[in-house]
């Protein structure tokens, strides 16, 4: 394996610049896409709306469990600090996502000068999970296109001290979103710093470590001042996301074509041949990409980009005992280098190969798109309902001080600009301290139901009739 020579910078644009071109062109086409199968006119999910909520000027935060970092609240912040709007949202988030797909592979160009990046983003950018959370307040996005960026500033590094200042930031942005996502791209970038950053090894060493305290720093910050000391909030987080030795390859498969959580009850269906067939063929075109970079001189740097990718999706596989499509987007972004060189390299051999390259991209982004496109739809219609409920309430005056009990309980919150609390598979017996709380405050109270009975305090209370199928449950003179 051999290790390709940085070019000096100042000789590189003139070579790079049609490259670069390619992938500003690959990185606008993920944007339209985003805008035309997903929609900015989705309403908000769970997640979202306890992201958003944090720093949000309209509405109170909503309850924020241990696992979770201030990454994408920040993120957002810009946008909810000054309005409500969800649509607003969707396409400051469109643009972020687009900005952020060309930032992370533009990195590579610089280290290749060549076409393998923008085709690794197009790989990327064509993933049904890179359309459908390219506008979402989600977190995963942006850990994969991070570690994208950071592999190749460990490279870059070796030549450019301003990539020092990069690879600290690429992991401030993974350590904020999700804190054991950086971690774990931490180890194989770490081990081949000796390797790939040349004199200012040191250097990339103490960037890791500077972005990491970034994300860290702030976790155990929060840690003490809300969830009871540092070693308190990792055991909580680590019983939220149900971690342990386990084996989910299985339930990662049968959620390679959605739906977006293999939990709390949700059916994940069968595996899909299909998809089975498209997950199956990555390891080997990957490994097709490395032989090709190592023919070429690129190696190293792509061998680096699949072994944190591959590091990246094992404690998913191995240590969290549900699945998500969404864990894997790292790994697919990194894996998508030498994927990108295995369909650059066939493209230069023309003939046959270059045909079946061609084939395997159009199927990858018909397929990929298909799934997107029903993903979204079904999320959108569900959303709209649930929007439509909220808009009710809102008609029967429901408004702040306030408090939405239920189920979709936070978006409906979060909405309406109440205080929220969601229930996802049963209501207690007991009233909860929360609903109590409220009542004595005088604050206007909301117990929404649509899929589950309701709790027998509130079995009493006037009923309305929502949206949707949805029923909201009020205490009397409320």
């Amino acid at each position: 394996m051999t290790v390709t020579r940085p070019r000096p910078l100042g000789a590189s644009e003139a070579v790079a610049s049609r490259p670069n071109l390619a992938l500003v062109l690959v990185s606008l086409l993920y944007g339209a896409a985003q805008m035309i199968l997903i929609s900015p006119r989705m309403g908000i999910g769970w997640d979202e709306s306890v992201y958003a909520s944090q720093l949000a000027a309209h509405a109170p935060p909503a309850v924020f469990s241990a696992p979770r970092a201030q990454g994408v609240p920040l993120l957002v912040a810009p946008v909810v600090a000054v309005t409500d709007s969800v649509f607003v949202l969707r396409l400051y988030l469109t643009a972020m996502s687009t900005l952020c797909l060309y930032g992370a592979f533009h990195v590579w160009v610089r280290i290749r000068g060549d076409y393998v990046p923008a085709v690794a983003a197009l790989l990327f950018g064509g993933c049904w999970l890179s359309l459908f959370y390219g506008n979402e307040a989600m977190p995963n996005l942006y850990v994969a296109l991070a570690a994208v960026a950071a592999t190749g500033l460990v490279v870059l590094a070796a030549r450019s001290r301003w990539a020092l200042a990069g690879l600290a930031g690429a992991f401030a942005v993974m350590s904020l979103m999700r804190p054991s996502d950086s971690l774990v791209a931490a180890v194989p970038l770490a081990v081949a710093v000796p390797f790939v950053s040349g004199r200012r090894r040191l250097g990339a060493w103490a960037a890791i470590v500077a972005g990491l305290a970034v994300g860290w720093g702030q976790w155990a910050i929060e840690a003490e001042q809300r969830f009871g000391g540092f070693l308190t909030r990792l055991r909580d987080a680590g019983e939220h996301n149900a971690t342990g030795w386990t084996f989910t390859v299985v339930e990662h498969a049968r959620a390679l074509d959605g739906p977006s959580l293999c939990r709390f009850g949700a059916d994940c269906g069968p595996v899909s041949p299909v998809a089975l067939i498209w997950w199956l063929a990555i390891p080997l075109m990957a490994a097709l990409g490395l032989w090709a970079a190592s023919r070429e001189g690129h190696g190293l740097p792509v061998t680096l980009a699949a072994v944190t990718g591959l590091t990246m999706a094992l404690p998913y596989f191995f240590y969290v005992d549900y699945a998500a499509p969404r864990f894997l987007m790292p790994a697919y972004a990194l894996l998508a280098l030498p994927i990108g060189q295995a369909a650059v390299t066939g493209l230069r051999m023309r003939g046959a190969f270059a045909v079946a390259v061609v084939v395997g991209l159009v199927a990858h982004l018909a397929m990929q798109g298909a799934y997107a496109g029903r993903l979204a739809a079904i999320n959108r219609q569900g959303r709209a309902v649930m929007t439509k409920a909220a808009a009710d309430l809102r008609e029967l005056g429901v408004r702040a001080p306030c408090m939405v009990y239920g189920e979709s309980g936070v978006q409906i919150g979060y909405l309406l600009g109440c205080e929220s609390h969601g229930v996802m598979q049963r209501f207690g017996e007991r009233m909860p301290v929360r609903i109590r709380q409220a009542m004595e405050r005088g604050d206007r109270l909301v117990v929404v139901v649509k899929k589950l009975p309701p709790p027998p305090y509130a079995r009493s209370w006037p009923v309305h009739d929502l949206a949707g199928r949805w029923k909201a449950y009020m205490p009397p003179g409320s």
